[in-house]
């Protein structure tokens, strides 16, 4: 008999001893991914043709949400409804930010939807990527005063969702539902729980945007189905009951967070298992269970789980999973910032001034600036502005599909807490549908992928009449936009080269030049697409992403009045007119990219048509300028050595040193890419070169035109190619209003009264200051950002604009 009981303890001993093993190589398993995510705070979600969309984008560690300190390239787009990308463009990310900004001139009414992704993004998939959904109005259209009276109520679904994952007979169950709509709106229902002998078991109605809750004890061989007082001819069956498992019923308590478990009361043995917690695919803790009775409760400390969405999950012995469920921690922990004015009420035209002020911990500190807006409140979707900072980083980025007014979810509403819906949200949308399920399971991206900053410029040189490829040819890159940048590679074994981690801004025109081994320019240069993005996207893959606007009609009304106002003021354009405005354009002007340091010079030569059929500038000065000698490919004046070359105000050398690079490169500029020709000779002017400048100066200003389409001749070994660079955003402007230009009979009715995508805060303050316009309304601010620990930044208060 002893011999038996040492057997059974042994082996109980060695089973507990290998079940803690199996629990602990099972952690171990679980290993941090790598990962981000990418936020765009956008001034508004609906516009009229002609606006701007202003944007600022926030890239951060998927885990910790801290600003990545890197450089990166930020690919944006705004895609038509049909899936057609009518408006695309690249920024360049610096510590996690960047800003930029789309025009809608030309875009057709209707809904268009904003994405952003980076390469290394492209490995997750569709559902990480930042979606938002905006709406344009055409400036033509009447006022609809019916556009959201008609919501569709004649279709709707309706889901049961058992908190925990099933149903357990004979134990107290949570069950979860939402109601939609066809548009996948939330819709206020009302019904019973009904036996199969049609017995109401309970009632149910909805507690928040179509979601809400019941508790019911589902009995042995027993089927449940849910009738609506809406809808009778509708019933929907309830998932079918177990037997065997745990049921859980989660709420928060003060501090404290609670978990009850419940099994099925007529079943003797009582399991043992483990609850694991986690959070985005780490483990944060496990502890063992082994219930006493059919109901047990656990109670946790919330400062075990850091702030957002974390996973409860039931193990048992062989870890197998038979329980989970998402839950929402408040660590109390927000960065906020607070949010005062000069007044409560304003009139037209008046002055507003904004004091910011972040309440962060005194260890932690903001890098960059933040991003401000204030904004007509009809201009936001109905319910509100859809999305901010908390709740894309905290919510959307973390669960699949779009969710319906996400930042709702962290406002008291009178009859519902903040924290009542967010635990709704776990139990319905949360369900299945945790992001870091499938993140942890996919297999790591190429880290190449996670370095791409800047422009790669790649291609292929061949020989000029042959598809054979140039094998270690020299390939030099340069000149490029408004900077004298040269860069040298050669090709491959294949005729293959590439130059990387470039940066131009814009539409750049570049130059590459390619020779053989021995110098030879008998080659053809092919250069392949830069950051080549598909022109259409898949509806199925981004149309449940993000969720539709639904105007107020007050928009409808401020929109038909803004234009009337505007267009009655300037038929022909139809835009605002504003004196006293400060505007800095978009585009850069002809000659923007030229620099001089000098007065006026000697001499200067507008290269015009007729001069094209120069070869190159050495023909073309040759017995213009009086000193000056041209031999050869050659060039002097006043008697001495080589003049000091500018190319668009940039010192151009040799190098190396006495190789006479610098003269063949000059040489090869084509004459229509010239736009004017500077000599100086005079002591002053050389002066402000220094010794360099001795010899005198030659300054040679490019054409800001696109000249590859009127080249007069092809030459061999060389492209021009204008490329499509990082986006370089316009500058809001505002109107100044003083006494002398208040009553200026010009309409003003912003619907962004101020954007500012870098407000600097000195000693955790910052002042604002900018003027109403004529429109009476209610302006909603929103002042977004992370700080360098990865706390969120947000703050948001509104003002009144009435007549005076």
């Amino acid at each position: 008999m002893k011999k038996l009981a040492s057997l059974f303890f042994f082996s109980s001993f060695l089973s507990i001893n290998l079940s803690a093993q199996l629990i602990e190589s099972w952690i171990d398993a679980k290993k941090p991914v790598l990962f981000e995510k990418l936020y765009v705070h956008i001034d508004r979600e609906l516009y009229a043709p002609g606006d701007k969309i202003w944007m600022k984008v926030y890239q951060v560690n998927g885990i910790t949400h801290r600003p990545n300190a890197n450089f990166r390239n930020i690919f944006i787009q705004l895609i038509a409804e049909n899936g057609r990308v009518v408006r695309d463009m690249v920024l360049f990310s610096i510590g996690g930010q960047a800003y930029g900004n789309f025009k809608t001139d030309n875009l057709p009414a209707g809904m268009y939807t904003i994405r952003a992704f980076t390469r290394y993004l492209e490995n997750f998939g569709e559902e990480v990527y930042f979606h938002k959904k905006i709406g344009i109005s055409t400036s033509a259209q009447s006022v609809d005063l019916t556009e959201n009276e008609n919501k569709d109520t004649d279709k709707i679904d309706v889901s049961f969702l058992p908190e925990g994952g099933s149903l357990v007979v004979n134990a107290v169950n949570t069950l979860a539902f939402k109601a939609i709509d066809s548009k996948g709106r939330g819709i206020y229902i009302s019904g019973k729980i009904r036996n199969g002998a049609g017995d109401t078991i309970t009632t149910f109605n909805t507690s928040y945007l179509g979601m809400g809750k019941l508790m019911m004890m589902p009995e042995d061989d027993v089927d449940y189905y849910a009738t609506f007082d809406q809808y009778p001819e509708l019933k929907i069956q309830l998932p079918r009951c177990v037997k065997t498992g745990i049921s859980l019923n989660y709420k928060e308590i003060d501090e404290s967070l609670v978990i009850g478990l419940s099994a099925n009361m007529k079943l003797n043995a009582h399991p043992e298992f483990y609850l694991v917690a986690s959070h985005k695919g780490i483990v944060l803790f496990y502890k063992k269970i082994t219930m006493s009775d059919f109901t047990q409760t656990v109670h946790l400390s919330k400062t075990l789980f850091p702030k957002g969405i974390s996973k409860i999950t039931l193990l048992d012995t062989t870890l197998t999973q038979f329980a989970e469920r998402l839950i929402f921690v408040d660590d109390g922990m927000e960065s906020n910032i607070s949010i005062s004015r000069n007044k409560n009420d304003f009139g037209s035209r008046d002055s507003v001034r904004l004091t910011l002020e972040a309440q962060i911990d005194p260890t932690d500190f903001i890098n960059y600036g933040l991003s401000v807006s204030v904004v007509n409140k009809n201009y936001f979707n109905e319910t509100g502005n859809n999305q901010t900072i908390r709740s894309f980083l905290l919510l959307d980025s973390d669960l699949k599909g779009a969710i319906e007014a996400a930042d709702s979810y962290f406002k008291d509403d009178e009859n519902i807490s903040s924290a009542a819906k967010l635990d709704l949200l776990m139990m319905v949308h949360g369900w299945k549908s945790y992001i870091w399920d499938d993140v942890v399971q996919s297999e790591s991206p190429n880290l190449n992928d996670w370095n791409d900053a800047g422009i790669i410029l790649k291609g292929y040189v061949k020989k000029l009449l042959w598809e054979d490829p140039i094998q270690y040819g020299k390939v030099v890159l340069g000149p490029a936009g408004g900077n004298f940048l040269f860069e040298e590679t050669q090709t491959d074994s294949a005729g293959r080269f590439e130059f990387s981690h470039l940066y131009l801004r814009d539409s750049t025109l570049v130059m590459i030049n390619a020779k053989t081994r021995k110098g030879n320019r008998s080659t053809e240069i092919r250069l392949d697409p830069i950051f080549k993005l598909d022109s259409i996207v898949s509806l199925d893959s981004f149309r449940n992403e993000a969720f539709d606007i639904y105007a107020h009609r007050n928009f409808y009304m401020d929109n038909y009045y803004r234009r009337m106002k505007e267009v009655g003021f300037n038929p022909e354009k139809g835009s605002i007119l504003l004196s006293e405005v400060e505007v800095i354009k978009d585009l850069i002007p002809k000659g923007a990219t030229q620099f001089k340091i000098y007065s006026d010079p000697d001499r200067s030569y507008k290269i015009k048509d007729e001069d094209y059929s120069y070869n190159n500038i050495f023909e073309y000065l040759e017995g213009k300028v009086a000193g000056m000698v041209v031999t050869g490919n050659g060039i002097s004046m006043r008697g001495g050595g080589l003049p000091l070359f500018l190319i668009d105000g940039f010192e151009v050398s040799d190098f190396p040193p006495g190789s006479g690079n610098m003269l063949n490169e000059i040489k090869n500029l084509r004459m229509n890419e010239i736009e004017r020709i500077d000599i100086l000779k005079n002591s002053m002017n050389m002066a402000m070169f220094g010794s360099k400048g001795g010899n005198g100066v030659i300054a040679i200003y490019r054409t800001s035109g696109d000249y590859t389409e009127n080249r007069q001749r092809f030459i061999k070994g060389r492209i021009a190619e204008r490329i499509k660079g990082f986006n370089r955003p316009a500058r809001f402007y505002a109107p100044k209003y003083t006494l002398e230009n208040r009553n200026d009979p010009a309409p003003d009715f912003r619907p962004t009264l101020y954007w500012n995508p870098e407000v600097i805060f000195i000693n955790g303050r910052a002042n604002l200051d900018f003027y109403t316009s004529d429109e009476m309304a209610q302006y909603d601010i929103f002042v977004e950002g992370i700080t360098k620990n990865g706390k969120i930044c947000f703050g948001t208060t509104s003002f009144s604009v009435n007549k005076k």
